[in-house]
């Protein structure tokens, strides 16, 4: 491990008390497994992490701990938080940031890299403790300082919340339909639909089939009607876990849809990791795909994460559509709905 880690960390806006942590569990991980930095040049760390998966259907079958790692308790959560101290190290040395140079370079050192940790450490062994809050900084950083970048400004916020990476903030803000609720739909699109945000309410012909144009409200008016959702929250976006918006069966497709705060929806477009770990979401939820899609690759950093339960499921779908429905008759899904016919009707 090399001894900028620290620094690195603290770079990211962590507190003393996680970066104990974070050390602690990479010592770990190498005193049983060799320097990190080994297995980074070797193949980016990808033969450990492996080692380091336990899944959830490994747990479900009660498989032993494949890792060499020894501990007492719940075997995934153990290698999730190792595994996750791997996937951190990876990050900081793809950072591109530069080996400090050895004062001794003819000496290499000899000591175990538990005690390598321990001698970097301010405070060791590190306290078993929950994270402490992190103080204000003095001084508020600009989007100058982060070289106008958006998404690092995104990042360097979260990394001082409870979720830490923006994969695990997606994970824990992201709402997805009750697997029995999208069963009821069979996957398929709730309403004719597809986008075209400069022709929106009208009724044309698409693909040898007739359909409303529209922008975002149909999708978010099928994810609530069919949860038996009233109303949307403040500052909360429907976003598609696909971009099939002239695809008329997955535009209105409950597996095709989440909810998620407006700070993130923008992420859902722009950013890769995002979209990949919606999509294996949604294939984990329901084993949906559009049509010319394939089931999506498991993320690597998957695993490692908690995500938010689905919404409750409803017991009947069709039925409190149609109550929904029923209560907006001038909603312009629901007129096009009666003009074109819908999933249930």
């Amino acid at each position: 491990m090399r001894r900028d880690y620290r620094d690195w960390l603290r770079s990211q806006g962590y507190d003393d008390g996680t970066i104990n942590n974070q050390l602690y569990r990479v010592a770990r991980v190498e005193e049983h497994y060799g320097e990190l930095d080994g297995h980074y040049d070797s193949d980016r760390m990808e033969t450990l992490i492996e080692q380091l998966t336990y899944s959830t259907e490994d747990q479900r079958r009660g498989r032993p701990n494949p890792s060499k790692l020894p501990f007492i308790g719940n075997v995934r959560n153990n290698l999730a938080s190792y595994k996750s101290a791997v996937l951190w190290y990876r990050r900081f040395r793809g950072s591109g940031t530069v080996a400090p140079s050895s004062t001794s370079p003819s000496q290499p050192s000899t000591a175990s890299p538990l005690l390598a940790a321990a001698a970097a450490s301010e405070s060791w062994p590190p306290r078993r403790t929950e994270p402490k809050a992190l103080e204000p900084r003095v001084g508020p950083r600009t989007l100058v300082d982060f070289r106008l970048d958006g998404h690092t400004a995104l990042e360097a916020i979260i990394a001082s919340s409870q979720y830490r990476t923006v994969a695990q903030a997606v994970a824990s803000l992201s709402l997805f339909s009750h697997p029995q609720t999208v069963r009821q739909t069979g996957g398929k699109a709730l309403f004719p639909a597809i986008r075209n945000p400069r022709r929106v309410g009208q009724i044309d012909e698409h693909e040898g089939r007739r359909v409303l144009l529209d922008d975002n409200k149909s999708p978010t008016d099928a994810f609530l009607w069919a949860n038996g959702l009233n109303r949307r929250g403040r500052d909360t976006q429907f976003n598609h876990v696909y971009a099939a918006s002239l695809d008329a069966d997955a535009y209105t497709a409950l597996p095709n849809i989440c909810m998620t705060p407006a700070f993130i929806a923008k992420l859902t477009d722009t950013s890769d990791e995002v979209c990949r770990l919606l999509r294996y979401r949604s294939y984990q939820l329901y084993q949906w795909v559009p049509a010319g899609h394939t089931p999506p690759e498991r993320p690597e950093e998957y695993e490692a994460l908690e995500w938010a339960a689905p919404l409750l499921p409803v017991e009947d779908v069709r039925s409190t559509m149609v109550g929904a429905m029923a209560r907006k008759p001038k909603n312009r899904t629901v007129v096009a709905a009666r003009e074109l016919g819908w999933l249930f009707g």
